[in-house]
């Protein structure tokens, strides 16, 4: 019981840790709509392109978005 308590608990904090930024909340639901580009999110969300790419790199890691290379 205590590994999965241990696993409840890692599971917890990485979405934690994921939705702790408003940006990436933002983010989410922007890419829910269809998928973007880092480009097209920076510009419809009015941020720089490597503040979208920091985001998004913690998003992935967490499993939250998938990356999709086009070219």
């Amino acid at each position: 019981m205590s590994d999965l308590r241990a696993e409840i608990n890692r599971l917890h904090a990485n979405i934690c840790s994921g939705l702790a930024d408003p940006t990436r909340i933002l983010i989410l639901y922007t890419l829910y709509e269809r998928p973007h580009n880092v480009g097209e999110l920076a510009e419809d969300l009015e941020l720089p392109q490597p503040t979208v790419s920091r985001h998004l790199k913690v998003l992935r890691e967490r499993q939250m978005v998938l990356a999709e290379r086009d070219g």
